[in-house]
């Protein structure tokens, strides 16, 4: 399976960030300069690999993959270092890039990046990599001001890319924005499945990016991924439950870090079932008897996989483990020895699994209605879902729904 263009460029930028500091901090011969360039030039041949050619823009703070908005990647320092120096747009034409192409080409960015470098004022190029600042208009004749890539020489969609990032909150608005880390959950979840290892840098980009796109909207709206087809649910309801429990850790004032660490916990909640076949997750009917019973083993195989990671999945762990567990203790799965009620974060992911579960359409049944959906999660308050989270839920709900109508 390819790796998502958002997941690679993602390595890409974190590993080219490290060259560009450890230029800045050793000099040309340094092992530690050699190795981290090593590294950047290692990445960028295996996204080109399989998206060449490849275009990333910097511009103010924000980065862009191709058309693929970086969230993650929002106020990057040194993504604000290379549009300041001028470098506001990159182009690598093909696969074919050699180490001392790019090593003099990284030179050369390091320059135009650094205290009192030399910023870059017109398009330029080494091999078959191009750069230079974004043309912000262009004249009658179509060449772009200040020197500045001409509009004939990228592609018409984003010759004029100022104007088209300028307003986020309608990119943020497009049905299919948060696809890229629908992708990369997918790509997360094949990976867990062929080798038993959660890839720790990927989940977290996932995470940030859908932190991003919520506050993006300043808490305007709850930008939930509609769902295309029934085999992607499962990697569609955790992007969906991390937001929305995301969403609520934060109407309830936990701190970012926590935060960011439940959404990581909701991300991972269903887990496990990257260890059942895709004919039970996605069959159209009923589950036997026999179904339920294997269905009901991802919660320990969802803790065995996060618990292998140590201390800092142990969060995930618990709410993996903990998930279908009711919020008073007195049912639910798996069996404790001693009924106790799950933790607090597990009982606050609950909330939010059981709320876009009902709402989404699934192989057996149509999705819920937003009213019948309230009304069951209303009728297992202080039963399967803890009462005071279910009415801070719907608190968020309501808040997100006025600021929703004022909006528009």
């Amino acid at each position: 399976m390819s790796m998502p263009l958002g997941v690679g460029v993602g390595e890409l930028l974190h590993a080219l960030g490290q060259a560009l500091a450890a230029m800045s901090l050793y000099g040309a011969s340094h092992p530690s300069r050699a190795a981290a360039r090593e590294r950047a030039h290692g990445k960028l041949l295996a996204v080109l690999e399989e998206h060449a050619p490849l275009r990333l823009t910097c511009l103010d703070d924000d980065v862009i993959a191709d058309r693929t908005v970086m969230h993650e990647f929002h106020g990057w320092d040194w993504g604000r270092r290379l549009s300041s120096g001028g470098i506001q747009r990159v182009e690598f034409e093909h696969a074919h890039i050699d180490a001392p192409m790019f090593a003099a080409w990284l030179e050369l960015v390091h320059a135009a990046v650094s205290a009192g470098g030399t910023p870059v004022t017109q398009a330029s190029s080494i091999g078959p990599i191009r750069y230079g600042p974004v043309g912000l208009a262009a004249d009658s004749s179509g060449a772009a001001g200040a020197g500045g890539v001409q509009v004939g020489d990228v592609d018409n969609d984003v010759a004029n890319l100022p104007v088209e990032f300028e307003t986020p909150t309608a990119i943020e608005r497009d049905p299919d924005l948060l696809r890229d880390e629908v992708d990369a959950l997918a790509w997360v979840e094949k990976r867990v499945a062929a080798t038993d290892r959660i890839p720790v840098g990927e989940v977290e980009a996932v995470v940030r990016g859908l932190s991003m796109a919520m506050q993006a909207e300043h808490g305007s709206l709850l930008p939930l991924i509609a769902l295309k087809s029934a085999d992607e649910y499962t990697t569609v309801h955790a992007c969906n439950v991390a937001m929305l429990s995301m969403g609520l850790a934060e109407q309830l004032a936990f701190s970012s870090q926590d935060v960011r660490a439940i959404g990581v916990a909701a991300l991972l909640h269903d887990i496990g079932k990257v260890r059942l076949p895709e004919s039970l997750l996605n069959k159209p009917g009923a589950l036997t008897e026999a179904e339920r019973v294997i269905m009901r083993t991802h919660t320990v195989e969802g803790a065995r996989l996060l618990g292998e990671r140590g201390s800092g999945y142990g969060l995930a762990s618990i709410v993996a483990y903990e998930h279908h567990v009711w919020a008073n203790g007195q049912g639910g799965y798996p069996d404790f020895t001693f009924p106790r009620p799950p933790h607090y974060v597990t009982r606050l992911v609950q909330v939010c699994d059981v709320y876009d579960a009902l709402s989404t359409q699934r192989p057996y049944r149509a999705a819920w209605p937003r009213a019948r959906t309230l009304h069951h999660m209303r009728l297992q308050a202080g039963r399967e879902l803890d009462y005071d989270l279910l009415l801070a839920f719907f608190d968020l709900l309501d808040r997100a729904e006025k600021r929703q109508v004022l909006l528009f």
